[in-house]
């Protein structure tokens, strides 16, 4: 239904390869997850999205 009206799917709670793999094939956009990073400082945070590693 999103996708009929054109709305933006974000999926969150990630663990898995398997999960990403799933929601890529049933045209999920966006997801976020402890599988890509776990929850961190805000100063580490900044560094990563900066490109430079704390």
């Amino acid at each position: 239904m999103v996708k009929e009206l054109h709305i933006r799917i974000v999926v969150e709670g990630i663990e898995h390869k398997e999960q990403v793999d799933f929601l890529k094939d049933i045209g999920c956009h966006t997801v976020q997850g402890y599988y890509f990073y776990k929850p961190m400082p805000e100063g580490n945070f900044a560094a990563l999205l900066n490109g430079i590693e704390k």
